[in-house]
């Protein structure tokens, strides 16, 4: 512990610049798999294929109504989850004040794709 206190008292204050620089995302190269799945929801946004203020427009309507009760709640729960990240991802990527790629948004865009596979691994109902 005393080491580490030690450590703590001999780092050098940031400039107020450094401190807004250290603050922003760091543009970097995301995987090639993220990179596609990004595209493609912002493709479908575009198109007004789906809608971060329509969730249900995320979803094959064909599967998700053949869902049992158990199965629509767990659908239903993800998709305001979803809709949440989504709108995130959207805002981060369309911002002209954070890079493109960065690992901020691959890291948002591997959740989002967690989120969508823990029900597609039973059920495929989603869109993307």
């Amino acid at each position: 512990m005393a080491d580490f206190l030690q450590t703590i008292g001999q780092q050098q204050q940031l400039s107020e610049a450094a401190q807004k620089k250290a603050g922003l995302s760091q543009g970097a190269k995301m995987g090639e798999e993220h990179e596609t799945f990004m595209k493609e929801i912002l493709r479908m946004l575009d198109s007004k294929e789906i809608d971060v203020a329509q969730p249900q427009s995320f979803l094959k309507m064909e599967v998700y109504n053949r869902l049992d009760e158990v199965w629509k709640g767990k659908v239903d729960l993800a998709l305001v989850n979803i809709a949440n990240l989504l709108g995130h991802i959207v805002e981060f990527r369309l911002s002209k004040n954070t890079p493109d790629e960065a690992p901020e948004l691959e890291s948002m865009i591997s959740s989002l794709w967690q989120m969508k596979q823990r029900i597609e691994d039973t059920h495929d109902v989603f869109k993307f």
